[in-house]
């Protein structure tokens, strides 16, 4: 039998299996393929079908683009030794590929949304750009930028156009998957895109296109609440966790042992996904807004009747300390006073470290602090810290009991 170490590192394991990229392709008809640009003007508005283009159209779609730019430290910049490709806005354009009706957000939903019940929760793909990559253009390793707090990730259609190179790689926990869309397009008959969608805290990088044009349309991907605004989908039901997931087979299985926290305790997670967060983001709505493996956990949980909370960890040299929120930036504190009592003070004891049991220590998500030390000179001083998710355990003896 298992001992209770052997099944925590089990119940690990069952986490780094989940995969934060869904790709595939999906047939479309040849209307779909036909996109209308140069929408400024009237007079110069051109139609390509990118299912059927001829070299000399390819050309003059990319050179209708502009140089495409990219995030950097909240500003876009223009760096063609880090990205060389042709961008067009969505205002600049119109296509009747429809990507809800394709099916494609339903086979992203149920992946990538894999801890979410999908009858609460739906996602919406906003339309962003249409880029062109000629022979030589290529994107550097790089993140997406999240563009508010519900974006969670990025979907690229890549659209029929004959190419040679180009494929993405996309890295994570080491790592790495090739999407090779030129590949994948030029062994089939039938006019078909082919799709990556992944969260955007995955690395990913476009290698450098051989010959030929890599058209893509790219999207951003937001929660949306079933009761907002949008198109409906008809999405696959999620399978059911107690029957499927490995998660809930590791978790189960610590539950029933007696000798995992007989009095109770706390699990710790750190989590496995990035999220923008600062001083005034409020935990209990984030919960909501977890991704991938990070859901599935919270979801696992409480299937199994456990309650789990998103909770601040900060430490300095000598103790660690739990609060119920992210600490924001403290303008007078003395040097000598021990700046973990004072974010005690400021905001509070979440539960206290010693109680936790750590699954998984570490998190994607750094928190740091600023506050301004007084001694003989004012100084600046920083505390560091982490978003880690708690799951509060049972007595052995009140847990509730689960199906195998």
């Amino acid at each position: 039998m298992s001992t209770v170490d052997e099944k925590i590192a089990n119940l690990k394991e069952a986490l780094s299996k989940s995969r934060p990229v869904c790709t595939g392709s999906s047939q479309i008809s040849a209307q779909e393929a036909t996109l209308i640009y140069g929408l400024q003007n009237d007079k110069t508005a051109r139609w390509i079908d990118l299912a059927n283009a001829a070299p000399a159209e390819l050309n003059a779609l990319s050179d209708a683009c502009q140089k495409a730019t990219f995030g950097r430290n909240q500003e876009d910049v223009l760096d063609e030794t880090y990205r060389k490709a042709g961008q067009m806005s969505a205002k600049d354009f119109t296509i009747r590929f429809n990507v809800e009706k394709s099916g494609i957000l339903a086979h992203v939903h149920a992946r990538l949304l894999e801890g979410f019940n999908k009858s609460d929760k739906r996602i919406e793909a906003e339309l962003y750009k249409l880029n062109v990559y000629g022979a030589g253009s290529f994107f550097k390793a790089h993140k997406d930028t999240p563009r508010g707090e519900t974006m969670f990730g990025s979907l690229v259609v890549v659209f029929p156009s004959p190419h040679v190179g180009g494929a993405l790689h996309l890295r994570y926990d080491d790592k790495e998957e090739e999407f090779n869309s030129a590949h994948i397009l030029s062994s089939l008959d039938t006019p078909t895109v082919a799709y990556a969608a992944f969260y955007g805290d995955v690395e990913h990088e476009v290698a450098v296109v051989e010959s030929g044009h890599r058209v893509t349309l790219t999207y951003n991907l937001y929660f949306a609440d079933a009761g907002a605004p949008g198109p409906a989908l008809a999405l696959t039901a999620p399978p059911d966790a107690r029957d499927t997931s490995e998660i809930h087979f590791c978790l189960s299985a610590l539950l029933k042992d007696p000798k995992f926290l007989p009095t109770g305790g706390i699990l710790g997670f750190g989590l496995r996904h990035a999220y923008p967060v600062n001083s005034q983001t409020s935990l209990k709505k984030l919960k909501s807004f977890l991704k991938g493996v990070d859901a599935l956990l919270v979801h696992t949980s409480e299937l199994l009747g456990l309650k789990t909370s998103l909770k601040a960890v900060y430490s300095d040299d000598d103790r660690e300390i739990i609060l119920d929120n992210i600490a924001g930036d403290l303008n007078d504190c003395n040097v000598e006073e021990n700046i973990i009592h004072r974010l005690e003070d400021e905001f509070g004891s979440g539960c206290d470290i010693e109680d936790v049991t750590w699954v998984v220590e570490s998190s994607q998500v750094h928190l740091k602090a600023t506050y301004v030390a007084y001694g003989n000179e004012p100084s600046l001083g920083h505390i560091y810290g982490d978003l880690v998710l708690l799951v509060d355990i049972p007595s052995a003896k009140d847990r509730i009991q689960t199906k195998e």
